[in-house]
């Protein structure tokens, strides 16, 4: 790539006037930008009928959560396009990177010959910690992670092309070392997760059989840390060794 700067595309998977959508992209943003001061950030939308970014423009790809349920046979054109891109994206020999937030894992997994399935612990919403694997303590260098939770679909089978590093797929590395993709959401915080949640009290109570994984959305947890590997991966081409 030509360019000097850090070039980011974010492929926005939401209405961006609807509740939380301004404040989700304003925080990715500032997560970027709080590893990587001279980063280029670009906003796609192609659910609101935006152009998908040029592959050969950007250093990193971030597909970031969204309501569109994947697990649905009748998708909208814009959902079928940005699974046509992430196939394009990810066939390329090139430095790309692309990181998947919640939906965009869920979409990655499935573009990749993966397959999905309606969470069997229901709908999470709160602060999970997740035990990490040893190549995913290689990668993080940490045992586990805390970090949001708000999603109702899981990935059931990764498909042949990403690896596990954590359990039940919460974490996924490409064996290429190109994509990075999460179930939870390493970019919100407390304030951020309030305006997702419905109930008067903000502060939903998971099943009862959940009560020893999620806690509380006020809970501390480890977003910024998480966000700032990542983008070390994304910049300096870091790999399990």
């Amino acid at each position: 790539m030509a360019h000097q700067n850090f070039r980011v595309a974010i492929l926005q998977n939401f209405i961006l006037e609807e509740t939380g959508g301004r404040p989700m992209i304003d925080r990715i943003s500032n997560l970027i930008i709080q590893s990587n001061s001279n980063a280029e950030i670009t906003i796609h939308a192609p659910i609101q009928g935006d152009e998908f970014p040029d592959l050969d423009s950007h250093d990193l790809i971030i597909l970031t959560g969204g309501p569109f349920n994947l697990l649905q046979d009748n998708k909208p054109s814009w959902v079928t396009e940005t699974l046509n891109f992430i196939e394009a994206a990810t066939s390329r020999q090139a430095k790309l990177k692309i990181l998947g937030i919640c939906w965009g894992q869920q979409a990655i997994a499935l573009a990749l010959g993966g397959s999905l399935e309606k969470s069997k612990r229901g709908h999470c919403i709160g602060v999970e910690t997740i035990a990490l694997n040893s190549d995913g303590a290689l990668f993080f260098n940490a045992k586990s992670l805390n970090i949001h939770k708000n999603h109702e679909i899981a990935v059931a089978d990764i498909g042949p092309h990403l690896s596990c590093l954590a359990p039940n797929n919460e974490v996924l590395l490409s064996k290429d070392n190109h994509i990075l993709t999460f179930q939870g959401h390493p970019e919100m915080d407390a304030d951020l997760s309030r305006l997702f949640v419905t109930t008067d009290d903000k502060s939903p109570s998971p099943r009862p059989e959940l009560s020893t994984n999620l806690r509380p959305i006020d809970t501390p947890h480890d977003g910024e840390v998480i966000f700032a590997a990542v983008m070390k991966w994304a910049s300096e081409n870091v790999a399990l060794r």
